[in-house]
C-alpha cells in the first residue's frame, strides 16, 4: 500500500524525531558516565544542540529510568547484604514479625468490631433508644410499649422507629424439638434497619394482623444448620410454641441484630417474629430509630426528653423522673469490648515500638561495623543522601520481610483470639485478615522500616571518610552519638516494657480480687437446665406448677443427686431480670419517683438449700407454700438493710407491684445477699416468691450433685422428655461455667495484656543483652588494658553491669512517669485496685531491674575471661 505525500512526510518527521531523541540520549548518557551530574549534562547538551524542550523531555525520562534503576540496585545490594548476614537478618525479621503480627491480629478484631461497615443502610443514622431511669440511676433501661408508642407518634426527629425484645421459644416440625432464641419485633424492624432478606422477604405491614398467617424469618446460620441451606425452605410450615408459622425469608450471613442488654436468652436471635404492640405499662422493650438527614443525636435526645417530661407530668405513677438515652448503633453493638480493644491496640503498639528500638540498635551496631565500607562509598562519590537511601532500603526490606512473616503469625493469632474470647464478644465469622487489614499491615511495615532505620542511616551518613579509612587499630568507629543513641534505645525499651508490665500487673491483681469475691452461694457441683413451656399447651397456671413439681421430684430421684430446685432467673444467667417497685404496709405512700424498688425471683422451697445460700433470719418456704399461694416472701439482706434499718423485718408486709392490685405479702425470712449480675457489682435488694404466687412458664432447674454435674446431663434431659416428649431443654451446663462466663471479659483482657507484656519484656531483655554484648566487644581492647593494669574480675563486672543498670534506672524512672499517666485508662477495667497501686509499680520495677541485671551479667561474665595479651592485639 502506497502512502500519500502527507503521510510520508509525517512518517519521515517521526523517524527524524526518533533519531534526534536517540542522539540526545547518547550525548547526555556519555556526559553522565564521565562524571557530570544529570543537570550539568542537560545544560551542556542544550548549549550544543539548542532544542531545549526536547532535551528537557529526554533528561526527564532518563532521570526517571535512572532513579528506578538506582532503587532496584539498592534493593539488590540490600538483599545481598542481608543474605550475607543470616544471623542478624533472622533476629531482626523475627523481632519485627512479633511486633507487626501482634498489631495485625489486634487490628483484625478492631476492624471487624469498630471500623467495618455495618450491614445496615446509612448505619450512622441508626440509634438505639433507652429510658433513663434517673431515680434508680439506670440510664439504659428498657421501655414500655405505651411509652414507645407515644415517642413513635410524637417524635419529629426520626424517619421511623421500631421496637423489639428477645426471648426463647420451642420449635418443632424441623427435626428434633429445639429451644430457639428469637427476636420479636414490630413489622417495620427490618425497614428501620435498612436490611433485606437474602432469600424470600422480610415483614410487611400486614404480617401479624388478625386474619393473616403467622410468619417467621430465619437467620443464615439457623437456615444452614436446621434446614441444610435448602432454598425451597420458603413457604414451609413449622410449629413455634405449638403454633404453626410459615417461613418467609432468610437473612444474609453478615446480618446480626443483637442487643445483649435486652436478651432473655443471652444469645443472638435465630428467628424473627412480627408483633403488634398494645398499650401496656410493663417495661421490656428495646427500641431503634432512624434519624432524619441532618438531625444530630443531641437534637433528637432533647426532643425525646421533652416528650418524656410531658409523659411524666401526665402519668407520674409510671414515668416520674424518666428521660431518654440515645446511643449510636455502632457504639451499642461494640458494647463492653470497645475499651479493652483500644487498650490492647495501644499495648501492641508499644510492643512494636520496643521491637523497632531493638532492631534500630542492631542496625546501629551493623552500621558501626560497616564504617569502612560506607567510608569507601563516600570516597568514591556517594553523597549522604545516597547512603541514607541505601540503608533505608535495607531497613524497608527487613520490615517488609517481618511484615510478611507477621501476617502468618497474625492468622494464627486471630484464630487464637477468637478461641479465647468469651461467647458473643467477638463475632468469629467476621474477624479475619481481610484486605483492609493487609493494607494496615503494609502501612505498618513501611512505617516501621522508616522508624527503626532512619536514625542508623543518618548516623552512618555522617561517617568521616578520612578518619574511618585512616583507623587501623580497631576497625570500628566509636561515635559518641552512636553510643548515646544505643543507650537511648535501651532506655526507651525499658520504659515501654515497664508501662506494659504495670498495666498487666494491675489487670492480674484486679482479676485475682474479682474471682475471689464471694458470690453468696456455692457454684460447685451444680447443673442447670432451662425449660420454656409453650403457652398454648400450658395455658393454666396449675399445669405449669404441676409440670415443674414433677420435674423437680423426678430429678431428685436420680442417683447422685443431692437436691433439686428451680428459679426464673439464676445468678449470672445472661439476660433480663425482673425489677419493680413495692410499698410497705403502714408507711405513707412515697412520691412516684421515690418508691422503693427490688428485684424479684421466683423459686421453691429447696432453692436456698440447693444453692447454699445462708438463711440469716426466720425461715424459708414450706412445701405447702411452694405449691399454694400463701402470700409469703423471703427477702435479701440488702433489702432488709436498706428499707428496714435497725428493725426486725420478720412479720412485716409489703406489696410488690409485679401485677395489678398486688396483695400484701408477709416477710418470713431474710437470706444472705447473692451476686446475681456481676461479681464486681453491689448486691441489689431482692424478693423471693414461690411459683404459685407469680407463675413463670420459663424456668431454670438447678441440680446439686454428688460428683461431676455434666455426668447427669443426659439423664436430666430424659427426665424432662419423659414428662413431655416434645419439650426441648436449653442451657444444659454447670453453674461454674455461668460464673466463669461472667468474668470471661476480664480474663480475656488480662490474658492478652499479660502476653503482650511478656513479649515486651522478652524483646527488651534481648535488646539489653545485645547492646551489652556489643559494648563488651567494642571495649575488648580497653578491658584488656584494665586487666593488664591489675583490674579484678569484680571490677570488670561492676564496669559492664553498672553501665546497664544505670540505663535501667533511667528507663524505670521514665516508665514510671509514663505508667502513672497511661494506666489511668485502665480505671474502668479494674476492680479493687487503684491505677497507681504502689505494690504493682514496685514489683514490676524490681522484675525489670532483675532482668536487666541478668541480661548484663552474662556478657559481663564473659568479659572477665578476656586474655589481656589477646585483647591488646585484637582489632
Amino acid at each position: 500500500m502506497r502512502l500519500r505525500p502527507w503521510s510520508r512526510r509525517r512518517a519521515r518527521e517521526a523517524e527524524l524525531d526518533a533519531e534526534l531523541r536517540s542522539h540526545l540520549e547518547m550525548a547526555v548518557q556519555d556526559r553522565v558516565e564521565r562524571g557530570e551530574t544529570l543537570e550539568e549534562a542537560e545544560a551542556a547538551v542544550r548549549r550544543e544542540f539548542g532544542n531545549a524542550g526536547l532535551i528537557k523531555e529526554v533528561t526527564r525520562e532518563m532521570w526517571g529510568w535512572m532513579w528506578l534503576e538506582q532503587i532496584l540496585q539498592d534493593v539488590r545490594y540490600g538483599a545481598r547484604f542481608l543474605r550475607r548476614a543470616p544471623g542478624f537478618t533472622s533476629v531482626a525479621v523475627l523481632t519485627l514479625a512479633l511486633g507487626i503480627g501482634a498489631n495485625t491480629a489486634i487490628f483484625s478484631v478492631v476492624d471487624a468490631v469498630l471500623l467495618r461497615a455495618l450491614p445496615y443502610r446509612d448505619a450512622d443514622r441508626l440509634v438505639t433508644l433507652w429510658e433513663d431511669n434517673r431515680s434508680g440511676n439506670h440510664p439504659r433501661n428498657v421501655t414500655s410499649a405505651a411509652n414507645f408508642l407515644e415517642l413513635q407518634s410524637q417524635a419529629k426527629s426520626f424517619e421511623e422507629m421500631a421496637a423489639f425484645f428477645d426471648m426463647r421459644l420451642n420449635l418443632t416440625g424441623a427435626g428434633e424439638p429445639v429451644a430457639v432464641p428469637i427476636q420479636v419485633g414490630t413489622t417495620n424492624l427490618f425497614t428501620v434497619l435498612g436490611a433485606n432478606a437474602m432469600l424470600g422477604r422480610t415483614f410487611t405491614a400486614e404480617d401479624g394482623e388478625p386474619g393473616h398467617g403467622n410468619v417467621i424469618v430465619l437467620s443464615y446460620g439457623f437456615w444452614q444448620r436446621q434446614f441444610g441451606g435448602a432454598r425451597d425452605v420458603i413457604g414451609k410450615t413449622v410449629a413455634l410454641d405449638g403454633a404453626n408459622v410459615t417461613i418467609i425469608g432468610v437473612m444474609p450471613a453478615d446480618f446480626k441484630w443483637f442487643i445483649k442488654e435486652n436478651s432473655r436468652s443471652g444469645q443472638p436471635p435465630e428467628l424473627w417474629v412480627p408483633t403488634r404492640l398494645r398499650q401496656a405499662r410493663g417495661r421490656y422493650l428495646s427500641s431503634v430509630g432512624r434519624l432524619k438527614p441532618g438531625v444530630t443525636l443531641a437534637e433528637a435526645q432533647a426532643e425525646l426528653n421533652t416528650i418524656m417530661s410531658r409523659l411524666g407530668q401526665e402519668q407520674p405513677e409510671y414515668n416520674a423522673n424518666m428521660g431518654v438515652t440515645l446511643v449510636g448503633v455502632r457504639e451499642q453493638l461494640a458494647g463492653e469490648i470497645k475499651t479493652p480493644l483500644l487498650v490492647l491496640l495501644g499495648a501492641v503498639a508499644f510492643v512494636l515500638l520496643i521491637a523497632c528500638a531493638n532492631v534500630a540498635n542492631l542496625m546501629l551496631a551493623r552500621a558501626a561495623s560497616r564504617s569502612k565500607e560506607i567510608a569507601i562509598r563516600a570516597a568514591l562519590g556517594a553523597g549522604g543522601g545516597r547512603i541514607i537511601r541505601q540503608l533505608l532500603t535495607e531497613s524497608l526490606l527487613l520490615s517488609l520481610m517481618g511484615g510478611a512473616l507477621g501476617v502468618g503469625l497474625a492468622m494464627w493469632g486471630v484464630a487464637a483470639l477468637v478461641a479465647l474470647s468469651p461467647p458473643n464478644l467477638i463475632g468469629s465469622e467476621q474477624v479475619g485478615v481481610s484486605l483492609p487489614v493487609l493494607g494496615f499491615t503494609l502501612g505498618v511495615s513501611i512505617l516501621t522500616g522508616v522508624v527503626f532505620g532512619l536514625l542508623p542511616a543518618l548516623e552512618a551518613s555522617r561517617t568521616d571518610a578520612n578518619e574511618a579509612l585512616k583507623e587501623t587499630g580497631r576497625g570500628n568507629t566509636r561515635s559518641r552519638r552512636s553510643r548515646r543513641a544505643r543507650a537511648a534505645f535501651v532506655v526507651v525499651q525499658i520504659a515501654l516494657a515497664l508501662v506494659l508490665l504495670v498495666g498487666a500487673g494491675l489487670m492480674v491483681r484486679s482479676f485475682t480480687r474479682l474471682v475471689a469475691v464471694d458470690p453468696g452461694f456455692d457454684p460447685k457441683n451444680l447443673l442447670t437446665l432451662r425449660v420454656q413451656l409453650p403457652a398454648r399447651k400450658y395455658k393454666e397456671d396449675p399445669k405449669v406448677v404441676n409440670f415443674y413439681r414433677q420435674a423437680t421430684e423426678q430429678l431428685a430421684s436420680l442417683p447422685g443427686v443431692r437436691s433439686v430446685s428451680l428459679a426464673n432467673y439464676l445468678p449470672f444467667y445472661t439476660g433480663l431480670g425482673a425489677r419493680t417497685a413495692f410499698t410497705i404496709e403502714g408507711q405513707p405512700a412515697p412520691a412516684p419517683d421515690k418508691r422503693p424498688s427490688t428485684d424479684v425471683r421466683v423459686t421453691d422451697e429447696n432453692y436456698f438449700r440447693t444453692l447454699g445460700i445462708p438463711v440469716l433470719q426466720g425461715r424459708t418456704f414450706t412445701q405447702q407454700e411452694a405449691t399454694e399461694d400463701r402470700h409469703t416472701i423471703v427477702i435479701s439482706e440488702a433489702l432488709a438493710r436498706k428499707y428496714f434499718p435497725g428493725e426486725n423485718p420478720l412479720g412485716k408486709r409489703i406489696a410488690v407491684t409485679m401485677m395489678e392490685n398486688p396483695p400484701m405479702n408477709e416477710i418470713i425470712g431474710v437470706v444472705a445477699d447473692v451476686k446475681y449480675d456481676k461479681l464486681d457489682a453491689e448486691a441489689y435488694p431482692m424478693v423471693y416468691w414461690t411459683l404459685p404466687q407469680l407463675t413463670y412458664s420459663e424456668m431454670t432447674l438447678v441440680v446439686r450433685t454428688e460428683g461431676d454435674p455434666l455426668a447427669l446431663a443426659a439423664p436430666a434431659r430424659r427426665v424432662i422428655q419423659s414428662i413431655d416428649p416434645a419439650q426441648p431443654v436449653a442451657d444444659l451446663r454447670t453453674m461454674e461455667s455461668w460464673v466463669g462466663e461472667s468474668v470471661a471479659r476480664a480474663r480475656f483482657g488480662t490474658l492478652l495484656l499479660t502476653v503482650f507484656a511478656c513479649i515486651a519484656l522478652l524483646l527488651a531483655s534481648v535488646g539489653i543483652y545485645g547492646v551489652t554484648a556489643y559494648t563488651v566487644t567494642q571495649r575488648t581492647h580497653e578491658i584488656g588494658i584494665r586487666v593488664a593494669l591489675g583490674a579484678q574480675a569484680s571490677d570488670v563486672l561492676r564496669l559492664i553491669v553498672g553501665h546497664g543498670m544505670r540505663l535501667a534506672l533511667i528507663g524505670v524512672a521514665v516508665g514510671v512517669g509514663g505508667a502513672l499517666l497511661l494506666t489511668r485508662v485502665l480505671g474502668t477495667l479494674l476492680f479493687g485496685v487503684s491505677p497507681t497501686d504502689l505494690a504493682t509499680f514496685i514489683s514490676v520495677a524490681s522484675v525489670l531491674m532483675l532482668v536487666t541485671f541478668l541480661a548484663c551479667y552474662m556478657p559481663a561474665r564473659r568479659a572477665t575471661k578476656v586474655d589481656p595479651m589477646l585483647a591488646l592485639r585484637s582489632e
